[in-house]
């Protein structure tokens, strides 16, 4: 159950915006970040997300600073680029027998 529960979390990875950690021996470490885009008053931020919520968003800006904006509804305009999103959209699909199929297949490969 171990292996089922590592791959369809991700290989152990937080949440939305959340740092990786705990990784398994032998599983890929280098993974694209979740990147977003921020533009208020005409000007746009661009980093790695560090934080969302109903209130707040937090970016991490290339050279390592953060910046925090405040969440209005739709203002300021955020455009967030997961790479994982439409991985994320499959799990509610999956079944425990095509989990558990996927999970005794990927054991074989060596």
């Amino acid at each position: 159950m171990k292996t089922e529960n590592f791959w369809v979390s991700g290989g152990g990875g937080g949440g939305r915006g959340g740092r990786g950690g705990g990784e398994e021996e032998g599983a890929a470490t280098s993974r694209k970040p979740v990147t977003v885009s921020v533009t208020q008053s005409g000007q746009k931020f661009e980093g790695v997300l560090g934080r969302i919520d109903e209130f707040n968003i937090t970016l991490i800006h290339p050279d390592g600073t953060s910046r925090t904006f405040r969440r209005n509804g739709e203002v300021p305009r955020i455009d967030i680029q997961d790479p994982r999103e439409a991985h994320r959209k499959l799990l509610p699909l999956y079944t425990d027998k095509d989990i558990h199929d996927v999970t005794a297949y990927l054991v074989t490969i060596k």
